[in-house]
């Protein structure tokens, strides 16, 4: 099986840092044109300074919890790149807390980030480009937050709950895009040892039920992403890939 992307525009929200900037660089490797997306202005310069040296690329910063940023932006990424054949939804946020402390303003926050501007970016790159030349695949960042339920402070209500969409929302936009060529997938990531979430620590009660007896690195999420975006998960859609070591599993 040869995973080839030769001649594609990859689009990655996320893209400056953590699992984002791994899934822009195989993207890359298996011959994308990729841009890469973000909030954070310098983060994304570093980002595509350092994968210049793997294959074209561009930044682009934006706030995706502005839903009015959204069609500009894939309006500009589309006259300065090119259509696009791969959206890969990396973007984020990850702030853990116990259900009785969260407030409206957290909650808003993260469903603005992780399941509104998800829904809205989806939609613009289908209308805009992916119905216009045939397809294209789309792969959104879960978690296993969004399938059960977490301890805090690693997840939280909200968290959970802006995951759970991103499960719900990845079937519904494979069922209605399909008549046009659009397949629409998931990843579903346990521990992943990113930098971020290796500050907040992982205590031993959390890798010890992990069959593999191990947590994901980034490259293992960039392998699974890569092959749904490809050709060779011609026949995968609205699935919702889980990558965890097997942790999942795991009965009593």
């Amino acid at each position: 099986m040869v995973i080839d992307f030769n001649g594609k525009l990859a689009v990655v929200t996320g893209a400056a840092g953590g699992i984002g900037i791994v899934c822009a660089k195989t993207l890359l490797e298996s011959g994308a044109k990729v841009a890469v997306v973000d909030a954070n202005e310098e983060a994304t310069k570093q980002a595509v300074e350092s994968l210049k040296a793997v294959g074209e690329v561009k930044g682009y910063v934006v706030d995706l919890s502005n839903p009015d940023s959204i069609a500009p932006l894939v309006t500009k990424i589309r006259e300065e790149m090119g259509e696009i054949s791969v959206l890969v939804q990396a973007a984020g946020l990850l702030r853990g807390k116990p259900g009785l402390e969260v407030t409206p303003d957290d909650w808003n926050l993260m469903l603005n980030v992780n399941a509104r501007g998800l829904f809205f970016m989806m939609q613009q790159v289908v209308a805009q480009s992916m119905q216009n030349i045939g397809g294209g695949s789309i792969v959104n960042f879960a978690s296993m937050a969004g399938i059960r339920g977490m301890h805090p402070p690693m997840c939280s209500a909200h968290y959970s709950a802006s995951k759970g969409a991103v499960v719900a929302t990845t079937m519904q936009g494979a069922v209605e895009w399909a008549s046009l060529g659009v397949r629409v997938n998931a990843v579903a990531p346990g521990g992943v040892l990113t930098p971020a979430m290796q500050k907040m620590g992982f205590p031993p009660e959390v890798v010890e039920p992990v069959p593999l007896k191990k947590l994901s690195d980034p490259q293992d999420i960039a392998n699974a992403v890569t092959f749904l975006s490809s050709d060779a998960a011609a026949m995968i859609t609205g699935q919702t890939l889980i990558v965890d070591g097997g942790s999942s599993v795991v009965g009593y």
